[in-house]
C-alpha cells in the first residue's frame, strides 16, 4: 500500500517544522508527501523547500507547491489531484502524523482493503495545557449532522476520491463531513482503526468559528435531505450546547477534575 500524506499550509512557519518532521520519520516510510502553500508571505516555503534533500535520502517523493487558493478546500484538492498513492491523508500544519501511522495502516491494508479507515487521535488543547485522546463515533449515519470522525486520522483512498468527488468548494468548514458523509452515501467500505493515529492541535479555523461551522453543517444537512424545521431545531440545540460546554471547560473546577481523572485512570473525550 503507498500512503501519500497532504499538508496545506499559510504562514506557518512557527509550526510546520513539526507537521514535516512526523512524516518524515515514520517507522515505516510513506510513499510521498504533498505540500500545498497558501503563497505564505513569512517563512514557511523557505523551511519546506529546504527538507527537499532529507525527503529524497528517504526515497519519499516530495511534492511542494506555493500559490494562492481559493480556500481550504481548494487547497485540499490540489493535493488530492497531485496525489498518486493508494490512500491519501491530510495532515495540517501544526497537527502531526504518530510515527507509526503508517506502519499501522499498511498492517489494517493487508488485513481488509477498505475505501476509508478511521481512527483515534491525542487531541491537545494547549490554552488549558490538557491532553485526551478522541475516540471516533461508530454511527455513520449520523455524519449528515455532525463530524464524528477526526480529519487528520481519517485516510481515503484514491479511488473513492475518483468515484465519488473531492472536497466542495462551496464549504469553509464542513468540507470534511461533506466528503465522508457523500462516500458514506454511496456505499463506501469504512474500517475503523483502534489506534493512536495523529496529534491534533485545537485553536484552528472550525473552533474558532463555531456558529458558522453550525451553520454551514445545518445547509449541508438540509442539502442532503434532513427534515427542514427539525434540523433548525437541531443544530440551534447544538449551538446552546457547545456554548455551556466552552464555558464549563475553562473553569477551574473542570480543570481540577480533569487532571485528577487523567492521573487516576486516564480519560478520553
Amino acid at each position: 500500500m503507498k500512503l501519500s500524506i497532504i499538508t496545506i499550509s499559510f504562514n506557518a512557519e512557527e509550526c510546520i517544522e513539526k507537521t514535516i518532521e512526523s512524516v518524515l520519520n515514520q517507522s515505516v516510510p510513506v510513499f510521498e508527501y504533498i505540500m500545498i502553500d497558501g503563497a505564505s508571505s513569512d517563512h514557511t516555503y523557505d523551511i519546506i523547500k529546504s527538507y527537499d534533500e532529507k525527503f529524497q535520502n528517504r526515497g519519499i517523493h516530495f511534492i511542494h507547491i506555493s500559490e494562492p487558493d481559493k480556500g481550504i478546500s481548494d487547497a485540499f484538492n490540489k493535493g488530492v489531484k497531485l496525489a498518486e498513492g493508494d490512500i491519501i491523508g491530510i495532515i495540517n500544519a501544526d497537527d502531526e502524523l504518530l510515527p507509526d501511522a503508517n506502519a499501522i495502516l499498511q498492517e489494517e491494508w493487508e488485513k481488509v482493503k477498505a475505501d476509508v479507515y478511521y481512527g483515534n487521535c491525542w487531541w491537545v488543547d494547549t490554552g488549558r495545557n490538557i491532553e485526551y485522546i478522541s475516540r471516533p463515533r461508530q454511527d455513520l449515519s449520523l455524519l449528515l449532522h455532525t463530524m464524528i470522525l477526526i480529519h487528520p486520522s481519517t485516510f481515503v483512498a484514491k479511488k473513492a476520491y475518483d468515484e465519488c468527488g473531492v472536497f466542495n468548494v462551496d464549504y469553509r468548514y464542513c468540507m470534511d463531513k461533506d466528503l465522508l458523509y457523500r462516500l458514506y452515501k454511496s456505499g463506501k467500505s469504512f474500517k475503523y482503526i483502534d489506534a493512536e493515529l495523529t496529534r491534533f492541535k485545537a485553536g484552528g479555523v472550525s473552533d474558532k468559528n463555531l456558529k458558522a461551522v453550525l451553520k454551514e453543517g445545518e445547509k449541508n444537512a438540509i442539502y442532503y435531505g434532513a427534515p427542514f424545521l427539525k434540523t433548525k431545531v437541531m443544530f440551534a440545540k447544538k449551538y446552546v450546547k457547545n456554548k455551556i460546554i466552552i464555558l464549563v471547560k475553562k473553569t477551574p473546577l473542570y480543570l481540577f477534575l480533569y487532571r485528577r481523572l487523567k492521573n487516576g485512570r486516564g480519560i478520553n473525550r
